[in-house]
């Protein structure tokens, strides 16, 4: 409640100075946004998982009537574990292929959010609330032929788990071109309980079988991210 109370006062003070300056740029657009993120984990999540996913991320906002307030929505991708090796695969006729075998734990958080932008020039801060639903899934790539040659793999995916996901986050969009923006972010997000990849405990035999072990906890987070805003 804290922390939703100082966005609630971060956005009120920029509605502010927003009402008693002069907007550089009249009209409101949707803006698309794309870049970078690094996800700490927090609480729970960082005694169990070490690390810091990194991935990408995406989100969309349109603005509401004209007003300084935007509706929209997110996705997000991080890489929670990864290993890969040469594996020999025995084919139908007894003889040994040799191939490449991939092992990727992946987190998916898609979102919608309420936000707040007062200014409209080309320098733009924001703050927003968000909810949503995380996917964590162990997703295996083999690879078959040579290596020079090799077509598209043979995909699986394991040990998907759900949660639901709130928070909320404080941005800032600074124009480096017409219609092209900077944007750095700072989320923090809360988890429910929710079952992921052990990173450490990928083991990949040289036959191509391979093994992991899960774990269980919430999933609390910050996340930073920098990358381009388009505004429309």
């Amino acid at each position: 409640m804290i922390h939703l109370r100082l966005v609630l006062v971060f956005g009120c003070t920029l509605t502010a100075i927003s009402a008693i300056s002069q907007p550089l740029v009249s009209r409101r657009g949707p803006t698309l946004s794309v870049g970078g993120q690094v996800a700490v984990p927090r609480g729970e999540f960082a005694d169990f998982y070490k690390g810091y996913p990194t991935g990408i991320n995406a989100s969309a906002s349109f603005p509401i009537w004209g007003l300084p307030i935007e509706a929209g929505g997110g996705f997000a991708w991080n890489e929670i574990a990864g290993e890969g090796r040469q594996v020999y695969i025995s084919d139908n006729f007894g003889g040994v292929d040799e191939a490449k075998l991939k092992i990727k734990g992946n987190a998916y958080t898609y979102n919608v959010h309420a936000r707040l932008r007062p200014l409209n020039g080309g320098f733009r801060p924001y703050a927003e609330v968000l909810a949503g639903m995380a996917n964590f899934s162990v997703k295996s790539k083999l690879y078959t032929g040579a290596e020079d040659d090799r077509g598209s793999p043979e995909t699986e995916v394991t040990n998907r788990d759900y949660t639901w996901v709130t928070g909320w986050a404080l941005g800032l969009e600074v124009r480096l071109f017409p219609s092209v923006f900077l944007e750095g972010r700072f989320e923090k997000i809360t988890g429910d309980r929710t079952e992921y990849i052990n990173p450490r405990s990928i083991e990949i035999a040289p036959n191509g079988s391979y093994t992991f072990e899960t774990q269980t906890s919430r999933i609390d987070q910050f996340a930073v991210s920098l990358g381009l805003a388009f505004s429309f």
